[in-house]
């Protein structure tokens, strides 16, 4: 918890409410001495603690003070379930002071690294983190100290912490609080937590409920997030998500009944068609794939949308529709209320675990199932289903290879380009991508014929009709591009969906693009939202790793004065070069610099307008097992003129880089 914030609310007037706070402090630092120093708040006599402010005597009641060495040995474990029970101990034991007739109402509320079904809380010395399990066991250890002991003893339980937002999250904390309020995805910038409006809206009315209270949350937490940096390129409003969830006893039994059976109906099914196992792991694989997935800014992407996944396994398996709208509807009536940035524009509020690289994740399935056998927090039947799918992928495989050789047509009149699929390819392909690469021939000065291209990156904006197997291009001189200049585009993350046609009609695809920030070496980060195709800045991370992830802790925001130069992936080739395939192969992928933009009041990011340019454009086909891709060996060029493609023909019937300048120069 933000202790500052809590300090500027300390003179409001609470009555009967008692706040406790968890984690106090904001941050650690190394010293001269080399050791890691925690900075903590409020500081009483030289020395740091945990407290409890309360409105009658309007002050920070000392819980446990401790020393500001930062030695460990002389602080409590804050990852430990003894700690969580010593704290909530120390919190009963002022509630009996202070309200004896038991007429309080208590609201928790848990900040730090959130990891899920991990659990919350990560102790920066020991590592330990408090478990769901623990959690519900201190919970469990101090349930008579309470001064209502039959009653629920909190509220709400509130998460200021990453993905917590997870189905067995709720199923832990149903016992001890009415309702839950927690994040999805990663808690970006400050939190999604504003409390100076959380204690100025409970100032006006004490006597608001847990889901009044929870709205409140969500609302002052997404005002705050839009104006973290307004004026810049930071945008945590835009992967914002913040759910209240009813932990009631109807809402949670028909949550947990619907969630087994969907559970179990899929392993059912997944168990009756052992000689189809590629096609039902693809389908599987599929319906999480285009969920909205969650963590992804911590690296491990496999906290998908209960929701998304419910619908999509029932678009896939049509035995399973019925189910999965039971699922959705217990989900819809559970979370009572959530905001949700543009990057999350189709999910219910809840995740749940889905291994998505289950084909070669044994260890973390397993791991899985040990939570559910040890933790009793999720049915059994997912765990089941996972490793059912996994035991039985083992050895199978899908063979694109032949699509290396696939005919790409060209349409002089609609200067388009299109691969026709058959039936059997179509049941093997996942997905579609197109490649596009900026080329440019030239002489250098030896007088030998070169060819200079660009790799501006990939995108599933590829027309298709699954129906007949056609997949036709949809370049039409544009691409993402700041402030005018293209960047090299990769997706991270794609939960769009398409109609039947293959259009995008809803959805966000979540893109990077390396970037040199001040001559450092940074991964630009932006969403793109269908059908608006609207583009947005979330920020900037140091490339620090080859992984296409975004630690929160690391993002930053663009500023006024930056420098940016986007970077390319170039090659400069001879013809004899290029047809050296084994040297080629060999060849390490060069780096190029584009033109330095400095950041004004306000980078621009808009789907921008090529003004002539020679364009090599191919097909790639995704498998539908793994993250495996094939790309078409024939390209096409195009010549874009004035914002248009004017003219499109295929390398094939260009015989040397001559005849690709002249193409050049029509």
């Amino acid at each position: 918890m933000c202790a500052a914030q809590i300090l500027k609310a300390r003179e409001l007037l609470f009555p009967n409410v008692l706040i406790s706070q968890w984690r106090l402090w904001d941050d650690t630092y190394q010293g001269e001495d080399g050791k890691v120093y925690r900075t903590l708040v409020p500081e009483v006599n030289g020395k740091l603690g945990r407290y409890v402010y309360d409105k009658d005597h309007r002050n920070w009641h000392p819980l446990e003070q401790l020393p500001i060495s930062g030695e460990r040995d002389t602080e409590t474990d804050m990852g430990s379930k003894e700690g969580l029970i010593s704290f909530l101990q120390a919190g009963q034991e002022i509630e009996r002071r202070l309200y004896p007739d038991g007429n309080v109402r208590r609201i928790l509320i848990m900040k730090d690294h959130g990891g899920g079904i991990a659990g919350v809380c990560v102790d920066q010395y020991t590592g330990n983190i408090i478990g769901l399990k623990e959690m519900q066991e201190a919970f469990e250890e101090v349930k008579d100290g309470w001064t209502n002991p039959d009653e629920k003893p909190f509220e709400f339980v509130a998460f200021d912490a990453c993905i917590m937002s997870v189905y067995e999250t709720a199923v832990a904390v149903e016992d001890i609080a009415n309702y839950m309020v927690a994040s999805q995805e990663s808690t970006l910038g400050k939190g999604n937590m504003h409390y100076t409006g959380l204690l100025n809206s409970l100032s006006k009315n004490p006597a608001m409920s847990g889901k009044e209270l929870g709205k409140v949350i969500c609302d002052t937490g997404w005002e705050e997030s839009k104006i973290v940096d307004k004026n810049f390129g930071l945008s945590t409003n835009t992967v914002f998500t913040l759910s209240v969830i009813d932990l009631s006893e109807p809402k949670m039994t028909a949550l947990k009944t619907a969630y087994e059976n969907f559970s179990a109906e899929a392993l059912n099914v997944a168990e009756k068609n052992p000689d189809d196992i590629i096609s039902t792991f693809a389908k599987f694989k599929s319906a999480a794939n285009v969920a909205e997935r969650f963590s992804i800014f911590s690296g491990n992407p496999d906290m998908v949308d209960l929701k998304n996944f419910a619908q999509n396994v029932g678009d896939n398996f049509a035995e399973l529709k019925d189910s999965g709208n039971t699922l959705i509807k217990a989900i819809d009536n559970s979370v009572v209320y959530n905001k949700r940035g543009e990057a999350f524009k189709r999910g219910g509020g809840i995740s749940v675990y889905y291994p998505l690289d289950l084909l070669n994740n044994g260890n973390a399935i397993a791991n899985y199932q040990q939570f559910v056998k040890d933790e009793n927090l999720s049915p059994e039947a997912p765990s089941n289903l996972y490793g059912f799918l996994y035991n039985n992928m083992q050895g199978q495989s899908v063979d694109l290879s032949e699509l290396v050789d696939e005919v790409v047509y060209v349409d002089d009149t609609t200067k388009t380009v299109s691969v026709d699929l058959s039936e059997e390819d179509m049941k093997n392909v996942a997905d579609v991508h197109c490649h596009l690469v900026y080329c440019r021939t030239y002489q250098d000065a030896f007088g030998t014929e070169k060819l200079a291209a660009l790799y501006l990156g990939s995108s599933g904006d590829v027309k298709e009709n699954r129906q007949t197997g056609t997949f036709e291009s949809n370049f039409s001189g544009k691409w993402i591009m700041l402030n005018g200049q293209p960047l090299m585009v990769q997706v991270v993350s794609d939960s769009t969906r398409k109609n039947k046609y293959g259009k995008k009609i809803s959805g966000t695809e979540i893109c990077v693009s390396g970037i040199l920030l001040n001559e450092q070496p940074y991964k630009l980060f932006f969403s793109r939202n269908y059908p608006n195709n609207k583009l947005t800045i979330i920020g900037v991370v140091p490339n620090k790793d080859n992984k296409a992830t975004l630690p929160s802790g690391l993002l930053e925001s663009l500023k006024k004065g930056d420098v940016v130069i986007p970077m390319y992936v170039y090659m400069n080739r001879s013809r004899d070069e290029l047809e050296n395939a084994n040297q080629a192969e060999k060849t390490t992928p060069e780096m190029a610099r584009g033109n330095p933009i400095t950041i004004g009041d306000k980078p621009k990011l808009e789907m921008g307008t090529f003004r002539e340019g020679l364009f090599a454009y191919a097909f790639q086909f995704g498998n539908p097992i793994d993250d495996k891709v094939v790309l078409a060996n024939e390209v096409v060029f195009f010549k874009v003129k004035d914002g248009k493609v004017v003219n499109v023909k295929h390398a094939d019937y260009i015989e040397d880089f001559r005849e690709l300048k002249e193409f050049d120069a029509q």
